[in-house]
């Protein structure tokens, strides 16, 4: 307790360090060798491990080993913070690997974009070097030319004494040299982990100025939802600004809502309308399709429609004439920059993103959190962790079957931005559970085999007589519905999978068949489907 008072009261001295490098150059044995002074046998790291290490006393350094795969590469930017160390390990045993790899001088740059100020780099594995100093001292030249490109923006020193994580040669000098910098500089402020990490940037605009915009163009907006609406599907609105998209917008997703329909089928109603309003005037509606900025507007205006039914105690969801009052609830819906937070420039406006469904990279959606007090009695409400990859599939595989796009290329592009999602929200919370290609696949196949099933020319695997559970439009098939079809909980992969398997190194790296009986082709629908869908 009198730790963290005195933190709060004086400030921490403790500081990130992210430890990257070449493959094989020692970075776990480093870290462990640090932590515990002892040599540790080790495996090639998946994600990250994370330790605290104090040197001297009173100084706390939270270092980052960061996974050495190229996979990994393209996403050490999530690590870097203006507070970030950086400590790269050179490979002296290695002389197959460039110097300098490609990826440093990317990252490098990435550095200067977050403002990270300090690099090392730290020659390691030099046991069996021969003329250690000529070899070090030309590794110096390299590294020095390659840093000088960002040295405007970035300290470096590489550092020429003899470094082994294996024997701890040298590691106390490593230290002393990242204590020495950061007691003499003092304007890096002290890093208070967990509350920054975690803060969105700050929007241009406060929410009264926002709430103070929308009771201006509402007392200006004389014309009631239904003759906006009836004005729209004409194609003949008085304007097409962001209140218009806006309004447009709450009236898709709101009929979405009601119908239990995707993200995916609502932003294709709203894309259909967009290329209609073009084609009947491109002069006036010159709108570029743009699959990620619909779902991204479309999010948002469902989660502010579910939070004002919550917040109101609604029986049900709110009307077309309370538009003014959701946007007022919700004033961030007016700022028109609000992708910012969620989305670098950069990524959302590439043509992956104009094309298909991409997720952001600077930090994930609001989710909406429902009070224990709306669920129905009997029914359970599980933790989002508990089922987040079978949230996951369902959203990928109703996709998939909606659209009728290839399966192997959604699920291949999904699977990437679950494991770059992933290892982001993990640099501040390791409490989430790492990427696993096998189990994100498995419940990808699983929900695959249960929504097979309701397809119109397959018979149930069972005596259900409601055969008209076959007809249901899988578009419009809600999370919910689903898990009351289907005898399918989070604790399904257990009847495929030991726990030995299912949460092994390997499983993470890559999809391993399941040792227990094979995956499912067809899933039908529960016998008991009709009593728990009239509960």
């Amino acid at each position: 307790m009198f730790k963290g008072l005195s933190r709060w009261l004086f400030g921490s001295t403790e500081y990130p360090v992210l430890i990257v490098g070449n493959n094989e150059s020692g970075k776990t044995t480093l870290l462990y060798r640090l932590k515990l002074d002892k040599f540790v046998t080790t495996m090639p790291t998946i994600g990250f491990n994370c330790e605290t290490i104090e040197y001297p006393r009173g100084w706390h350094w939270q270092m980052w080993d960061v996974g050495g795969c190229d996979r990994i590469y393209p996403l050490l930017r999530f690590y870097l913070k203006p507070e970030t160390l950086v400590l790269f390990l050179h490979n002296c045993a290695d002389t197959n690997e460039p110097v300098t790899p490609e990826w440093l001088r990317h990252f490098l740059w990435d550095m200067v974009e977050a403002k990270t100020k300090y690099i090392w780099i730290v020659p390691t594995r030099q046991e069996d070097l021969e003329e250690r100093e000529t070899y070090l001292e030309g590794l110096r030249q390299i590294y020095e030319k390659e840093l000088s490109q960002v040295r405007n923006y970035v300290e470096y020193k590489v550092l020429q004494h003899k470094v082994s994580a294996k024997t701890g040669e040298g590691l106390e000098e490593v230290m002393a040299e990242l204590h020495k910098t950061m007691s003499m500089n003092s304007r890096v402020a002290s890093w208070r982990p967990g509350k920054s990490e975690i803060q969105p940037k700050e929007a241009p605009t406060s929410e009264e100025e926002l709430r103070a915009i929308i009771e201006k163009e509402g007392s200006e907006d004389t014309m009631d939802c239904k003759s906006f609406w009836e004005a729209f599907l004409s194609a003949d609105i008085p304007a097409w600004d962001h209140r218009s998209h806006l309004k447009a917008g709450y009236i898709i997703a709101l009929e979405s809502t009601k119908n239990g329909e995707s993200i995916f089928a609502t932003a294709d109603t709203f894309i259909a309308h967009l290329n209609r309003l073009k084609e009947a005037h491109p002069d006036r509606f010159r709108n570029t399709q743009h699959q990620t900025m619909t779902i991204f507007w479309l999010v948002q205006l469902q989660l502010a429609i579910w939070n004002y039914k919550i917040d109101k105690g609604l029986g049900q969801f709110p009307a077309w004439v309370d538009f003014q009052d959701v946007l007022l609830q919700t004033p961030s819906l007016r700022n028109t920059k609000l992708w910012s937070l969620y989305y670098t420039k950069g990524l959302l406006f590439s043509p992956q993103a104009r094309e298909s469904w991409t997720a952001p990279d600077l930090q994930q959606f609001p989710t909406l959190k429902p009070s224990p007090a709306q669920a129905e009695p009997g029914i359970q409400i599980k933790e989002e962790n508990d089922d987040r990859l079978l949230r996951f599939a369902f959203a990928i595989v109703q996709h998939i079957q909606a659209s009728g796009l290839r399966r192997g290329a959604v699920v291949k592009d999904a699977l990437t931005s679950l494991e770059t999602t992933t290892i982001r929200l993990r640099t501040v919370d390791s409490s989430i559970p790492p990427y696993s290609e096998t189990q994100a696949y498995f419940w990808i196949q699983v929900v695959h085999a249960a929504l097979q099933s309701l397809a119109s020319d397959v018979e149930p695997l069972n005596n259900l007589s409601e055969k008209s559970y076959r007809m249901i439009p899988v578009s419009q098939l809600s999370f919910s519905n689903f898990m009351l079809l289907f005898d399918i909980t989070p604790e399904t992969w257990k009847d495929y999978y030991s726990s030995k398997i299912w949460e092994s190194v390997a499983a993470r790296m890559e999809f391993v068949p399941p040792d227990r009986k094979p995956l499912p082709n067809i899933i039908g629908v529960s016998p008991d489907a009709h009593k728990k869908a009239t509960i």
